[in-house]
């Protein structure tokens, strides 16, 4: 009598990250299927949530709270805080979909050892907080060398005093980090694995299917699919737009050369909280969801900075020997 097979089935050994999901389970219709199933989830999800959010808002305030624009609560906290609570539920959709689809274990969208490294991660946060640094000193060197050139129009604001900010940063500091994280685990862990998936095998004797084999053997493809779809999904234009094509090509990058989307969580995360930070302290929490463009001068300043954080996590993942395929 046969044993019964296995649910989940990891990567043969020596796989990189890209191809995590082609395991002796793959069929081509797994990771198309796996993709409806994570967007219907995702909708079901934060729909209920809405709902559910509403119904609290409700029931403690009294009143039925109407959207405006693209702000689903009219206070601004509360708003922010929904949003990054419907975007952090994506994390364990991604796991559960790869499980249930796929056949692979949960957490290999994470990482070639099938879980979050989280030394690594916490690691990676130190050429991060380097990356914060070198933007800060490299925007003011650019903006005393080019002070006219394409300035973005804000209002600084001041300083709101500690008894106003606390309850902000608290919530920007529980809930930040959980929604970059979802992020990576869609855009550079899903999608960089359901488009590496379809590499034919190495051995195909079609003319075709070997020409496929030496472009989707490659992340190259995956990368800048999943790069292009990051940036759609955010509201930037112009020059910001490239500047966030760069960052996630880069942390894409990063991604299958660690084995795992650490690296990107942490740069993500980290880049995030500052990015909500600033305006909590200055009492600009109205704006932010406001993207729009930016200047030239925000891309010449990025690109040295994110060859920094690329070449000190690789230093890092070197140094500490981190695991980059498969074991």
């Amino acid at each position: 009598m046969r044993p019964p097979e296995p649910r989940q089935v990891p990567a043969p050994p020596g796989t990189p990250f890209h191809q995590l999901a082609r395991n002796v389970r793959h069929k081509w219709w797994r990771p198309l299927l796996g993709t409806l199933m994570l967007a219907a989830i995702a909708f079901v999800l934060t729909a209920g949530l809405f709902v559910v959010w509403t119904i609290v808002h409700g029931a403690i305030t009294g009143d039925v709270p109407e959207s405006q624009g693209d702000n689903l609560f009219p206070n601004d906290l509360e708003n922010l805080a929904s949003t990054l609570v419907m975007l952090g539920i994506l994390t364990p959709v991604v796991a559960f979909t790869a499980w249930l689809i796929q056949r692979r274990p949960p957490w290999s969208v994470a990482s070639v050892l099938n879980r979050i490294r989280w030394k690594w991660l916490l690691l990676a946060c130190l050429p991060g907080l380097g990356y914060l640094a070198l933007s800060y000193l490299l925007g003011t060197l650019v903006e005393l060398v080019f002070p006219t050139a394409d300035p973005v129009q804000t209002d600084d604001g001041a300083w709101v005093g500690f008894a106003a900010f606390i309850g902000p940063a608290l919530l920007i500091l529980l809930l930040v980090p959980f929604q970059s994280a979802a992020e990576e685990f869609v855009f550079r862990g899903w999608l960089v694995q359901t488009i590496g998936a379809y590499a034919p095998r190495s051995d195909a004797r079609n003319a075709v299917t070997r020409v496929l084999w030496r472009v989707l053997r490659t992340p190259w493809p995956a990368l800048v699919v999943s790069s292009a779809l990051f940036v759609s999904a955010h509201g930037y234009t112009g020059w910001a737009m490239a500047d966030i094509f760069l960052f996630a090509m880069t942390v894409g990058w990063l991604t299958v050369r660690t084995g795992g989307i650490e690296a990107a969580i942490a740069l993500h995360a980290l880049n995030n909280l500052l990015a909500f930070m600033l305006p909590a302290a200055t009492g600009q929490l109205d704006g932010w969801a406001d993207q729009g463009g930016a200047p030239w001068t925000l891309l010449l300043t990025d690109i040295p900075c994110l060859a920094f954080f690329a070449v000190s996590v690789v230093w890092l993942a070197k140094r500490r020997r981190v695991a980059t395929v498969s074991q």
